[in-house]
């Protein structure tokens, strides 16, 4: 059994890593683009808010359908559509030249990637145990701060020397490779990979079913009211990543505006290092320890914290970056926990519907939390109120999951049916 995880994890997560270390690249690399791009089209700060918030009124409205659709068709056929359209359309956003013509790009990219990231998490629950579950989703998040420590000074050299349409066409290309990469090699479930005996097969699909919760029908998982409080928690760290990966790159430039993009692009990327050593971390702790339901509670207050303090000293650039930091570790440390939640109580199409409906309904904060943020800015003529709106939500964050612990009967441990201690 053991030997067949660990070929798993060998042969499944680089490539699902390098997928979504890309996935968001393309969906968050319009931030280090507005620093020229602005300009050139006539985006002023509420209009890339709205252009922010495009991506996520596609992605909310496709996210349940898309992850019915995998769990039918299969993983590898649909991640390989989802990667393949969304290449395509990043790149074309190259080709904008007006303020309406990003957002409708920007739509279009959000209706074509949805799916991907509850699709994978639904992929995950067809490999990996319960017991092994928060790591390898802390594994797969930490692609997020990774891709921002590797593609933001890239992403700023492009937008200095070469332009943020050679930015846009540079880094959506490689998603089309991967999604044929996708296609060709990724298998649907162990019965299906090659690299395992049959044994191994065997013994992993057994252990899987054997932990499975009983599977429950689609529109009661929809207004499940345990289901709907994970959406609130994981509102939470929504927020706080599109605030840090969508204005990150303009807070920078404000607070030292004298620094370029390539210089934005490296500062940018320091609060993202220490949040991927923090997210592994954590994921692991959590998985050893058994509990869940502090290790959410506890890096949300974090994060609140952490923004707390940077809309109070903004006329202090160093403690900023530093509070800011302190947000982003504690943002990205509770994700691949609460992602566990969903998958401990959920199986078949409901855990399907169930994760897209998390997935979802936590991107809303997406949807409004750039709009909010963009007019706010706008209105003050910096970033202390939109800092201090984020540091609320991380809170309502923290909260709710002790009261989805408190729910579920068990404060201190939920890990599923393992150990009997959902």
């Amino acid at each position: 059994m053991d030997t067949a995880l660990a070929k798993a994890r060998r042969r499944i997560l680089p490539l699902i890593v390098a997928c979504y270390v890309i996935c968001f690249v393309d969906r968050t690399n319009i931030g280090m683009a507005q620093l020229t791009m602005g300009a050139d089209i006539g985006l002023g700060p509420a209009g890339f808010g709205l252009a922010a918030a495009a991506f996520f009124v596609g992605y909310v409205l496709f996210e349940v359908p898309s992850n019915l659709i995998l769990h039918r068709v299969g993983a590898r056929v649909w991640i390989a559509r989802i990667m393949i359209t969304w290449g395509l359309l990043s790149a074309a956003t190259a080709l904008v030249g007006s303020p309406e013509g990003l957002y409708v790009v920007r739509f279009l990219l959000g209706l074509a990637e949805a799916g991907f990231y509850p699709g994978i998490i639904l992929y995950f629950t067809y490999w990996f145990p319960q017991r092994e579950r928060a790591r390898i989703i802390a594994l797969l998040m930490a692609g997020i701060p990774v891709s921002f420590v590797i593609a933001n000074p890239v992403s700023g050299w492009l937008v200095e020397h070469a332009g943020w349409q050679a930015m846009f066409v540079v880094e959506g290309l490689p998603a089309v490779v991967l999604g044929v990469v996708v296609w060709r090699v990724l298998p649907d479930r162990p019965v299906n990979a090659r690299w395992l005996t049959q044994r191994e097969s065997e013994l992993l699909t057994v252990e899987l079913a054997a932990e499975a919760p009983p599977e429950e029908a689609v529109r009661r998982t929809l207004l499940s009211p345990p289901v709907l409080l994970i959406a609130v928690v994981a509102l939470g760290t929504v927020y706080a990543a599109y605030l840090l990966s969508l204005f990150l790159p303009q807070m920078i430039a404000q607070l030292w505006p004298g620094a370029g993009p390539t210089a934005v692009g490296l500062t940018s990327a320091v609060p993202y290092g220490f949040a991927a050593v923090a997210m592994v971390y954590w994921g692991r702790h959590s998985d050893r320890s058994g509990e869940r339901i502090w290790h959410v509670a506890l890096p949300a207050l974090l994060c609140a914290m952490g923004f707390a303090l940077a809309a109070a000293v903004q006329r202090q650039p160093v403690l900023v970056l530093a509070a800011l930091t302190l947000a982003a570790v504690g943002g990205h440390a509770m994700v691949p926990v609460t992602y566990t939640l969903p998958t401990s109580m959920l199986s078949g199409r409901a855990a399907a519907a169930g994760i897209a409906l998390v997935n979802s309904l936590a991107h809303i904060g997406a949807i409004f939390g750039p709009m909010a943020t963009g007019r706010l800015r706008e209105a003050t003529g910096g970033f202390a109120v939109p800092l201090a709106v984020a540091a609320a939500v991380a809170l309502v964050s923290a909260l709710a999951v002790l009261v989805f612990g408190r729910m579920r009967g068990a404060v201190s441990h939920i890990t599923g049916n393992v150990g009997n201690r959902a």
